[in-house]
């Protein structure tokens, strides 16, 4: 096949070099823009089964009205979950007693106004990373805000203000779900407010000196995590092109020598996202906000690597004298399968991913695997027409005659590994490895692994203590990390993300009005009864419903007209009351004391709702207790009859005893009833802490799914390659034990970056790590077991594992360190979990291109080979051949293969 292909690109460079200029100007035409086929956010991703996502579904169904126009008097007391919110806190720390009467008037008389005005004015809309507003005209006018609140508000106006009276929150509730990108100039203009104030003594008549503003909420987080996604796609790309250029120049010293493979890899990346975006536009791939990074930096890494192993084996034909369309020719035909082997390993590895629940993950495998096999094409038919193009001038500023000759030798000064080849240092060097490999390879394997374990335990003592947490994934300096910490220092953490949990049974029926506004109340109280008693255990703050809606302590108007509204207002939101899940579905909020984004908080949640079925039964059985009371005492309802009290109208005369209500709890008829109705009861959650749930058990799922295809798949191509079963199932294992090993470091050193406020890896690292190094990593071990069967054919198999050690050493250590290189490019950005990911896979890669591959791996072999195994040997692949000369670990017996050249 690539014999074919090598003839053609010596023949039809042109022709070759047009058709990628013009498919990469087409591509770029036809695309459509990068913000129309995305989508934001984490939850989304989610599969459709996932509870957090059937529970947003659900409360879509009873509580329409709550999604629609603005709020209006009446309607509801508490926020929309499935919204989001913009919060300032006002807050004045400079006297024990904390907020003045000024301050409180300058919020009602002066924010408040203000806010309200933006509100009303402000559409959806936000501004392009280039600073340019961009809205849509449908959208433009139409109010992005669905209510203002202050601690004055008659509704919730009570959960707004600090214990402490230090401080105060003014609430903007929004449409639109966090990280909607139309939410973004509503905060710009609330931040112009708020940058306003903060830098004023007077306004007007207020002295406001001393206090203090500060802005967060759902929506600012999510602003600032599409701020921070865009600047670290940004920083990353620049990054990855500076340090690759930087890098190729210095093993190069010839600078169209390092660009070829710069432009041949950009021209891919460009081609992978322009071709994504037409893909998505028609359906066939789904594409998240992010996703560009992780094209980039893969693509980056493998294709710089595909062009040096082209550029290398062309030097060496050139070296031979041949002209420079058949070195191409020959270094396509020659080069041309180990390139796709490789790149195959790494698209099937990465593939493994589209297998996964987890939408982004699913995406992710696709579009990087695409991005491989872009960069393979463009690096076997682009870079090699270029360098026909460039022809001898590539090897500029080491031009030394006309014409390419023996003699000549105008190549082996171009590059630095030739001139540290001339040295004989790098000789030297994986000589001295080779001669230790061969004295002691037991030795060098024990200690190699003993260094290693403390951090692969740690991987594995921890390979759970994961960040979901959004706030700590973000500069601590941006606006919405520095108020989360105000508003946390004065309200319980959860108040930024309170938990919804809504009950749905089919049959509950529990009336609209006043006729049902007891039973629900009763209903309520009694599962917020059970709660009650477990606070400190479930770390809970308040519990709100449809018997306490502002909280369990509030007061409540408790007679005249205003009581029955506040009962009407409170029956509304926490009772679903249209359409066919009228009077089925109950809402409660949980706010805990904990950060929503923490681990604690997932299994918090689970328990609460646990508690809250424990509870059911006995909630349901004086339900029905109550209206078995209802019944007897004011006849049948709906028209059924009720024979035990007509039997005469006699009956009707006698005097009505109430009978108890716990005495009918307790028949055995209701008990079997309410257990039935308990067990038939939907308990689920809404909020930040149900997403992050679903997100981990999702994730999880998916860990264990990949791991497995991923390492099946790759085990499959290295016996289809190398046809030694034995021998890859080591190879594998070397290769995981790396992953362990760099996953227990990018702990450790995460960990002692900030002890203290250390809340784990994010949660994309593990899978992302395990995948793109088990994928990419085995690439270099195919490299170098190549080259040990190419090398064992003609010397003894402990003899053939060192030569194709010293021959390869250089080579894939320049290709280990450009890609580790490229890795570390993700570490320019400003993500947390960006930063980890980049630390983790340039470790991990060098780990493997300077530990695993040198030392652990023909360690291994040279054990294998020389019998040390015994009878164990030949079932683990050993040769045996009578050429096998080591018998001991005595050097003075054994050969020195260290003497053969580096080609």
């Amino acid at each position: 096949m690539f014999q074919p292909l090598g003839q053609a690109v010596s023949r039809a460079w042109p022709l070759i070099l047009l058709g990628w200029v013009i498919a990469i100007l087409a591509a770029v035409f036809v695309a459509p823009d990068w913000s129309s086929v995305t989508q934001d956010g984490e939850f989304v991703f989610l599969p459709e089964d996932a509870s957090s996502r059937a529970a947003e579904d659900l409360y879509r169904r009873a509580f329409p009205s709550s999604l629609e126009g603005d709020i209006k008097s009446g309607s509801s007391i508490q926020q929309n979950p499935l919204g989001s919110t913009v919060v300032i806190i006002v807050r004045r720390t400079d006297r024990p007693g904390g907020l003045t009467a000024d301050d409180h008037r300058f919020l009602e008389e002066v924010l408040r106004p203000e806010l309200e005005e933006i509100a009303v004015e402000t559409g959806h809309g936000y501004f392009s990373y280039d600073g340019i507003l961009e809205t849509d005209p449908e959208t433009e006018d139409v109010p992005v805000t669905r209510g203002v609140w202050t601690s004055s508000s008659q509704k919730i106006g009570r959960l707004l203000a600090s214990e402490d009276g230090q401080a105060t929150l003014l609430l903007m509730e929004l449409k639109t779900e966090f990280l909607d990108r139309s939410n973004s100039l509503l905060i710009h203009r609330v931040e112009e407010l708020v940058e306003s104030v903060t830098h004023r003594d007077k306004w007007g008549e207020f002295n406001i000196a001393g206090l203090d503003l500060a802005i967060s909420g759902s929506a600012t987080v999510g602003r600032d995590m599409l701020v921070a996604e865009h600047e670290s796609a940004a920083k990353t790309e620049w990054f990855t092109k500076a340090l690759v250029i930087l890098l190729l120049l210095l093993i190069y010293r010839a600078p169209l020598l390092a660009v070829i493979p710069l432009i041949t890899v950009g021209l891919a990346v460009e081609m992978t996202i322009h071709l994504l975006r037409i893909m998505a536009q028609l359906g066939w791939v789904g594409l998240f906000n992010g996703i560009e990074v992780y094209v980039t930096v893969v693509v980056y890494g493998a294709g710089v690597d595909y062009c040096l192993f082209l550029i290398a084996r062309y030097k060496e034909e050139l070296e031979q004298g041949i002209t420079i369309p058949d070195a191409i020719a020959t270094a396509v035909q020659r080069v041309g399968v180990a390139l796709a082997t490789s790149a195959g390993t790494s698209i099937c590895g990465i593939g493994m991913m589209s297998f996964a629940d987890f939408g982004k993950f699913q995406q992710a495998g696709i579009a990087i695997s695409f991005g491989l096999f872009v960069v393979l094409c463009a690096s076997v038919t682009f870079t090699p027409s270029l360098l026909i193009l460039c022809g001898r001038w590539a090897f500029w500023p080491d031009i030394r005659s006309e014409t390419i000759t023996p003699e000549a030798d105008w190549t082996r000064g171009f590059s630095l590994l030739s001139h540290l080849q001339e040295q004989q240092w790098l000789e030297d060097l994986w000589k001295r490895i080779a001669d230790s490999l061969l004295a002691r390879p037991a030795t060098v394997f024990i200690a190699v692994v003993l260094l290693c374990l403390p951090f692969a335990g740690i991987a594995v003592k921890y390979h759970d203590h994961l960040s979901y947490g959004l706030l700590s994934d973000l500069p601590q300096d941006d606006a919405s990390v520095a108020g989360a910490k105000a508003i946390q220092r004065h309200f319980a953490a959860g108040t930024a993300g309170p938990t919804t949990i809504l009950l749905h049974y089919p049959e509950l029926n529990i009336p609209d009005g006043a006729a049902g506004s007891g039973e629900g109340e009763n209903f309520a109280e009694a599962l917020t009864t059970a709660l009650s008693s477990q606070l400190d255990e479930l770390e809970i703050a308040d519990i709100r419903s449809q018997k306490d809606p502002l909280g369990m302590n509030a007061e409540k108007p408790r007679l005249g007209q205003g009581a029955a509204v506040f009962r009407s207002q409170a029956q509304r939101t926490y009772l679903s009351s249209e359409g066919e899940l009228s009077g089925d579905v109950m809402r409660f909020d949980l706010l805990f004391k904990i950060d929503p984004f923490s681990r604690d908080s997932i299994d918090l949640i689970s328990q609460a709702e646990q508690a809250i079925r424990d509870a059911l039964p006995q909630a349901y059985a004086k339900l029905l207790a109550e209206r078995k009371v209802d019944d007897l005492a004011f006849g049948p309802i709906d028209g059924e009859e009720d024979e035990a009290l007509d039997s005469d109208e006699a009956s009707a005369e006698k005097e009505f005893v109430p009978p108890d209500v716990e005495q009918i709890a307790s028949s055995p008829e209701i008990v079997a009833h309410a257990e039935e109705m308990a067990a038939q009861t939907e308990v689920l959650s809404v909020g930040p802490t149900a997403g992050i749930r679903d997100l981990k058990t999702v994730t999880d799922s998916d860990q264990v799914r990949i791991y497995i295809l991923v390492v099946f798949s790759v085990y499959l191509v290295l016996v289809a390659l190398l046809r030694k079963p034995a021998i890859c199932m080591y190879l594998i294992v070397s290769v995981v034990f790396s992953y362990l090993v760099t996953l227990g470091v990018t702990f450790a050193v995460f960990w002692m970056r900030d002890p203290a406020n250390f809340a784990g890896l994010d949660w994309k690292v593990p899978i992302f790590l395990f995948t793109i190094l088990i994928a990419m990593g085995e690439d270099y071990n195919i490299l170098l077991m190549a080259r040990v069967e190419e090398e064992q054919r003609t010397k003894p198999p402990v003899d053939g594992v060192i030569a194709a050690l010293i021959k390869t050493g250089s080579i894939i250590s320049s290709c280990g360190v450009i890609m580790a290189g490229t890795f570390s490019s993700l570490m320019a950005g400003t993500l947390l979990g960006m930063i980890e990911l980049g630390f983790a896979l340039a470790f991990g890669v060098l780990l493997d291109t300077f530990v695993v591959r040198p030392l652990l791996v023909p360690a291994y072999l040279v054990m294998l080979h020389s019998g040390r195994f015994g009878k164990l040997g030949p079932w683990l692949g050993a040769i045996t051949d009578e050429r096998v000369l080591i018998a001991d670990d005595d050097p003075a017996t054994q050969t020195q293969p260290g003497s053969e050249t580096m080609s």
